[in-house]
């Protein structure tokens, strides 16, 4: 089994608790927050690496059906105990048809061994035109320095973890066959501050979190 994996199989039973703490709560709402106006209103739509599907619980409405994805049968175990639709397996090998509307990922990236062929995956299981939305940590921030000091500590999450820039977000994009079409940033605040600056933006140096929506190149 890959070690990532097992690092996510181990750790799935208290991964939510980040989300109960005070500024992990502040953290989620902003990142939720970003990703709700980036992503379709209406439609199915696929998140890549879902965890334990807080985020699809959170995204989900009455125009909104969102599945899950993820390869750490731990995590899909918890997500079902939310009665998420959950599906084991990778994003570079997605076990679907075309059938999406439109696909996110949440600091997922960071993991893959080759985004590139996830995101040329991603297209093969989408319909014409549909939309690809990726929130990652800034590897530029505050937060991103934060995160690369966790795993030089060697995390059993984050030290198998590879942070990107925007610019280099923007070459791998490309090269999966899409072009961005929107960005955003939030979490301007300092990983020490109690108090997380949720204020969505254009993204900058200061952004702890940014994401991008792109659309398939012609």
């Amino acid at each position: 089994m890959d070690e990532k994996i097992k690092a996510f199989n181990a750790v799935a039973g208290k991964y939510d608790d980040w989300y109960e703490h005070p500024q992990g709560k502040q953290v989620f709402l902003a990142e939720r927050n970003v990703v709700n106006i980036m992503i379709p209103h209406e439609g199915l739509g696929l998140e890549v690496g879902s965890g334990t599907g807080a985020f699809i619980k959170s995204l989900e409405n009455e125009g909104r059906t969102i599945v899950g994805l993820d390869p750490s049968t731990e995590m899909i175990a918890q997500a079902k105990e939310k009665q998420i639709h959950s599906v084991l397996g990778y994003g570079h090998h997605a076990p679907f048809r075309t059938v999406f509307d439109f696909t996110y990922m949440v600091t997922v990236i960071e993991f893959l061994l080759d985004p590139v062929a996830t995101l040329k995956e991603i297209r093969k299981i989408t319909k014409t035109g549909s939309p690809y939305t990726l929130l990652f940590i800034n590897k530029d921030s505050s937060w991103g320095t934060l995160y690369k000091d966790i795993g030089a500590k060697s995390d059993p999450v984050f030290k198998h973890a590879r942070l990107y820039s925007l610019s280099e977000i923007e070459e791998i994009v490309g090269r999966g066959g899409y072009k961005i079409c929107d960005t955003k940033g939030t979490l301007s605040s300092k990983p020490l501050n109690p108090d997380v600056d949720n204020v969505i933006t254009d993204p900058t140096r200061d952004s702890g979190v940014v994401v991008v929506k792109a659309v398939p190149r012609v």
